[in-house]
């Protein structure tokens, strides 16, 4: 029989088990005013946003609760109250069969309650993602052996096209069943500064450029120092995808600037998307 000490301990318990519940319905209030002031329509998403607040609650944790379950509750709660702004949100992800474990970053990013809807190729996935403005798309990160990237074809000027606006995995989870892979989250919108970010910038050339040339230009047209620089030719066409430190918009005169400081005759220089830096555990 239990003694009355757990017994008064199990009541204190649930006392907060009330309060967390009654806390959460609080947010979904706010979050329903939050909604109803802004204009109708758009994507109820703020990559940016989430990081920081991602940020904060791994920084301040305390005591033997694991971080990673702390990390999902608040993306759980995210997600769904992202979800009911935006009703009709679904996730395309890339995952073909035999690589599971992008499923795995998705729900751990974005929950169980978005719809998810899986796709053989970045390709499908980036068609999703142009044909509704709801649908948030999950790819692969880039590797140089990729015999058809994807990630030139975000260079374009087409209005559908999307951005990178976050990167997966976010905290790494202890039972993911691929350890080691990494994903870009592509939505149509712009990316937001998180306070720790990176710009992908895409580079296309006629001929191969050094990456050493590429430093080069970077620091003549006042950009910061890349932090990698992926190099794939595609039908004849060299592609570069630049990280630079910090968040950089498409319209960003020093990305024409760059184009000349690099002597490129034909192609063209483009900012795809920015992601915040991803969180480090502590051990």
């Amino acid at each position: 029989m239990d003694s009355p000490n757990l017994d008064s301990l199990r009541q204190e318990i649930d006392a907060i088990d009330n309060e967390l519940h009654a806390l959460v319905r609080r947010r979904a209030d706010l979050v329903d005013r939050i909604s109803a002031a802004k204009p109708p329509g758009g994507l109820a998403l703020r990559p940016g946003r989430e990081a920081r607040v991602m940020r904060q609650r791994l920084a301040t944790h305390q005591g033997p609760f694991p971080v990673t379950a702390i990390y999902r509750m608040w993306r759980e709660m995210m997600c769904a109250f992202t979800l009911m702004q935006t009703p009709d949100l679904k996730i395309a992800i890339c995952r073909p069969s035999d690589q599971p474990g992008y499923w795995d970053l998705a729900r751990d990013h974005f929950g169980c309650q978005i719809p998810f809807v899986a796709n053989d190729t970045p390709a499908q996935v980036l068609a999703a993602v142009r044909a509704n403005p709801s649908t948030i798309g999950v790819v692969p990160t880039p590797i140089e052996s990729d015999a058809t990237p994807w990630w030139p074809l975000l260079a374009g000027s087409d209005a559908t096209l999307p951005n990178v606006v976050a990167r997966l995995p976010f905290l790494d989870m202890p039972n993911a069943r691929a350890r080691g892979i990494s994903a870009f989250v592509l939505a149509r919108m712009e990316p937001e500064d998180s306070g720790d970010d990176r710009t992908l910038i895409s580079v296309e050339a006629a001929t191969g450029l050094s990456r050493n040339r590429i430093a080069g230009a970077l620091a003549k047209v006042g950009l910061p120092a890349f932090t990698s620089a992926l190099d794939q030719v595609a039908g004849g066409v060299h592609h570069y995808l630049v990280e630079l430190p910090g968040v950089l918009a498409d319209a960003d005169e020093r990305l024409r600037e760059l184009g000349t400081a690099l002597g490129l005759t034909s192609g063209r220089v483009a900012a795809i998307g920015a992601y915040a830096v991803p969180a480090i555990p502590r051990t």
